[in-house]
């Protein structure tokens, strides 16, 4: 593999959501260290990398899967601090990429990379990280067809490779055909909390904000539409909804996404939504002397075009809600609803 040198951001306003780093930030920052260090062991910039046939190339995101510690969450990382990040990068059959990056707030050691050449390696680690995998793809008529090409010139150098099928498409594909994604925790571990509307959460594709430079949406924008239609179920499509203040500290743990298709900017994205709490009556507990834990979510997302229907992508994520223990308003309406899931209304 490619292990390229340590990188370093400062979380700051312009990266965060209230309270925390954004996550979408956050990938969309880690997409841009796998496509350079891509570009990198090619020798070429990755703005130049095009097909023999000259088509201009793009890393399009088949997979990516992120876990924020064994038992921490995204809000660990605050304002102000250093976050450092090293990883690696290497092909499969010359036009998919598979890579990871580990991300901490103290310095990665070089010697903790080098160590790592599976999933179950950064599975054992207590630390965050973000693995993805890529298709190289062009543009073609529109959004709606992707090619996949090797870049020009791959034939002749020396780079980093796999010859085994990377974990990514291997779930990409199993997940596509069955169109199940596996969930983080066992069924007997869940309590289902039922919409009163079960209808999808309509999502218009803003050209400003979910379209990138290649003219694609991108991939970390579908994560903002899972976001927003998270909240969306959680204010008015239940019985006992949460009010906004408290949708505000539902912090990731992990996220589990596969893509599947592209739209235009002109279509509209159908998220349909459901969740579970997670060991319900577990009680809340402190996480550090500023907050407290009081439930954990698991949510499942379907994004679907609404002009044709094509499911677009799938995506498991699970959230704590962690609020900081001022807001002791909060803390009593998490209660509330988790009491309210014990004893459905009649």
């Amino acid at each position: 593999m490619h292990r390229y040198p340590e990188l370093s951001f400062t979380v700051g306003m312009p990266n965060m959501v209230p309270d925390q780093l954004s996550e979408v930030e956050l990938l969309k920052l880690y997409a841009e260290f796998q496509w350079v260090q891509l570009g990198n062991a090619l020798n070429c910039p990755s703005h130049l990398l095009t097909s023999e046939e000259g088509e201009r190339l793009y890393a399009s995101v088949i997979q990516v899967e992120s876990r924020f510690g064994r038992d921490g969450n995204i809000s660990q990382f605050q304002e102000g601090d250093v976050v450092h990040a090293r990883g690696a990068v290497q092909f499969y059959a010359k036009h998919f990429v598979e890579g990871w990056t580990l991300f901490d707030k103290k310095e990665v050691p070089e010697e903790t990379v080098a160590a790592i050449s599976t999933k179950a390696d950064l599975e054992n680690l207590d630390t965050t990280y973000i693995c993805m995998t890529n298709a190289i793809v062009a543009r073609l008529a529109d959004n709606s067809r992707l090619k996949t090409f090797s870049p020009a010139g791959i034939k002749d150098k020396d780079v980093p490779a796999s010859k085994e099928k990377p974990l990514g498409i291997v779930e990409h594909d199993q997940v596509m055909q069955s169109g199940q994604i596996e969930p983080f925790y066992d069924e007997e571990r869940l309590t289902p909390i039922v919409p009163v509307d079960t209808s999808p959460v309509p999502y218009e594709i803003q050209l400003e904000n979910d379209v990138n430079g290649a003219g694609l949406l991108y991939f970390a924008r579908y994560v903002a539409m899972m976001n927003y239609a998270e909240r969306i179920f959680l204010l008015r499509n239940l019985d006992r909804p949460f009010s906004q203040p408290l949708t505000r500290y539902l912090s990731t743990e992990r996220r589990r996404s596969y893509f599947f298709a592209n739209a235009a900017e002109t279509d509209e994205v159908l998220v349909h939504v459901s969740a579970a709490v997670v060991d319900l009556d577990q009680p809340a507990k402190k996480s550090s002397g500023l907050r407290t834990d009081a439930l954990r979510l698991q949510l499942t997302f379907d994004l679907h075009r609404k002009s044709d229907g094509v499911l677009m992508a799938k995506s498991v994520v699970s959230k704590m809600l962690s609020i900081p223990n001022r807001y002791s308003s909060l803390l009593g309406e998490a209660r509330r609803f988790a009491n309210g899931l014990r004893e459905p209304a009649v």
